[in-house]
């Protein structure tokens, strides 16, 4: 049976045993099949073995550098520099100066090298001094010339603000403190932001990492899909989803550190003004880039634009709703001011385009008066009748009598889903007109839901969205969805003053097929009130 050179029993004599381990491990973390943890383990004893042996230390710094684990370098560094004779070590010199580079410490990085250069001469006081001069470097990429100075002199108020805590607010011990502890909301992020955070991920990862950002994007899927979503697991693997969560975890920590401190030492701005070589070359270049995109854009927009108009000519209602919904959601709210001025004219385009889709299927049917009384204003507004739960008569035995009470409604989870993405969207809308065509999807799914009092409230919220606006098409769409809620109640009282407030809206928005289309309703509406008082006439005269 093969055995790990870690579980192996050396009967060294205790002076070489912290040689045989360090050696191990130093060649398990440094071969080009390098077994981190092998190494670690090996080093970690070779130290226990000797801990007079500052080089055990130093060895087991660079394998923890090599894995990214700055922390546990720093310490082991600092351990092997604190044994007697390894004060002055050059190489531990060195590699603390390095591992507080990539930690980013970069005051404590100035300062030792700064320092420990003053003591030596010749050929290693020039490598600490183009250590130095990284050190400088790096602050004339971050700060400039001109803001250090000014940062250093106003370095007593940053320090105060830094060391600001939220308790420090209460003025009496006894006295609530409503400050340090906050109740934490979760708020979804706005689809900008997400958008806006994958942009700049890519963009720093382009610069930074190469080729090599195609792996930090792969960990972030992981990330997003669970973790293992996509990861095709073999036949004999022993890894538990768990760990393999915790592994994608632990090396998207180490690539995103990595990405940091780049940035941070090299930021996009100095980039940029090394690329262009003047501010006026980097303007240009970005009102260039702008027009550029603002184009695209436009462009972009009149073809949806074209689409909306070839579904409305084919009647193709459904398709257009999921299109247009499609379009304000996820490409007019990721688009800024700066590349798309003219946000407000085209998303009012969109709305009235939607809403005269909406209006164009109003129309008397030839077959309207096929149907029974009850039914004809249900039909004649494109209703849906209303669920009844079937009866079921038990049969001893027939598994078609039971139902699973932990069984999900299916139903209801689409109709939930939907109301919260809408309630979503409607909390981030700028413009009342978008807020019209929001209230009345809610509306119309609260209708398909059969929470019809609801419906009633969203669409007076679509009514006083419109009047917001300025708009007579929305108005008169908020009315009918007032009117198909009582509709489908059987309430023809108040369908009675529905049709009424929908007669005069029709009359305001000047459409004939509309009001033909009300006018229709009403009558059939009278019907059913005379039908009312007739039935309601013969009970009380049977009574007497």
């Amino acid at each position: 049976m093969k055995r790990s050179p870690s579980s192996l029993e050396l009967a060294w004599p205790p002076g070489l045993q912290h040689v045989v381990f360090r050696e191990l491990g130093w060649h398990c973390g440094r071969n080009a099949n390098r077994n981190i943890r092998v190494a670690r383990t090996n080093l970690a004893k070779a130290c226990q073995a000797n801990p007079e042996a500052g080089d055990c230390y130093m060895r087991r710094a660079v394998t923890e550098l090599g894995d990214l684990n700055v922390e546990a370098a720093l310490e082991n560094c600092r351990n092997g520099l604190a044994v007697d004779g390894f004060e002055e070590d050059f190489g531990g010199v060195e590699l603390e100066g390095r591992i507080l580079f990539e930690r980013g410490d970069f005051e404590e990085h100035a300062r030792v090298t700064f320092n420990r250069k003053e003591l030596l001469v010749g050929h290693r006081r020039k490598q600490l001094e183009t250590e130095w001069q990284i050190a400088v470097n790096n602050y004339e990429n971050i700060l400039g010339r001109k803001a250090g100075g000014c940062l250093y002199e106003l370095r007593g108020n940053i320090a105060r603000i830094c060391n600001r805590q939220a308790g420090d607010h209460k003025k009496d011990p006894q006295e609530c403190d409503v400050v340090s502890l906050q109740e934490e909301e979760h708020v979804e992020a706005h689809i900008r932001k997400e958008k806006k955070l994958q942009k700049d991920t890519r963009m720093l990862g382009q610069l930074y990492l190469g080729k090599t950002w195609k792996d930090l994007e792969f960990l972030q899927s992981l990330r997003e899909n669970g973790h293992h979503g996509n990861v095709v697991r073999l036949p004999g693997a022993k890894e538990s989803s768990e760990s393999m969560s915790n592994t994608i975890e632990e090396c998207y920590q180490k690539v995103s550190h990595s990405l940091h401190q780049l940035q941070s030492r090299t930021p996009v701005y100095t980039l940029r003004n090394k690329r262009f070589g003047s501010k006026q070359s980097a303007d240009a270049y970005t009102q260039e880039n702008l027009f550029k995109w603002r184009y695209k854009t436009y462009r972009d927009v009149y073809n949806q634009l074209d689409r909306m108009h070839e579904l409305r000519e084919q009647r193709n209602l459904p398709e257009l709703l999921k299109f247009a919904e499609d379009t304000l959601w996820n490409y007019y709210q990721i688009k800024t001011t700066r590349v798309f001025p003219d946000q407000f004219k085209f998303t009012a385009e969109v709305c009235n385009l939607v809403g005269l889709a909406v209006l164009d299927q109003l129309e008397v049917p030839l077959n309207l008066m096929d149907d029974p009384l009850e039914d004809r204003l249900r039909h004649l507004f494109h209703l849906p009748p209303l669920r009844e739960t079937a009866l079921v008569v038990p049969i001893f035995g027939d598994k078609s009598t039971f139902r699973d009470p932990a069984a999900p409604d299916k139903q209801y989870l689409s109709y939930r889903n939907r109301r919260l993405k809408l309630e979503h969207r409607l909390h981030h809308s700028k413009y009342p007109i978008e807020r019209a065509l929001l209230y009345h999807a809610l509306a119309q799914t609260h209708l398909d839901g059969e929470q019809l009092d609801t419906a009633r409230i969203m669409a007076g919220s679509v009514m006083r969205a419109a009047q917001e606006a300025g708009s007579n098409l929305w108005f008169a769409l908020g009315t009918l969805q007032l009117v198909a809620a009582d509709c489908l109640q059987r309430n023809v009282e108040k369908l009675a003053r529905s049709l009424t407030s929908a007669a005069e809206a029709a009359s305001a928005l000047k459409c004939s097929r509309l009001r033909q289309v009300i006018h229709v309703a009403r009558i059939i509406n009278d019907k059913l009130i005379s039908k009312k008082k007739l039935k309601r006439a013969s009970e009380e005269s049977q009574l007497l």
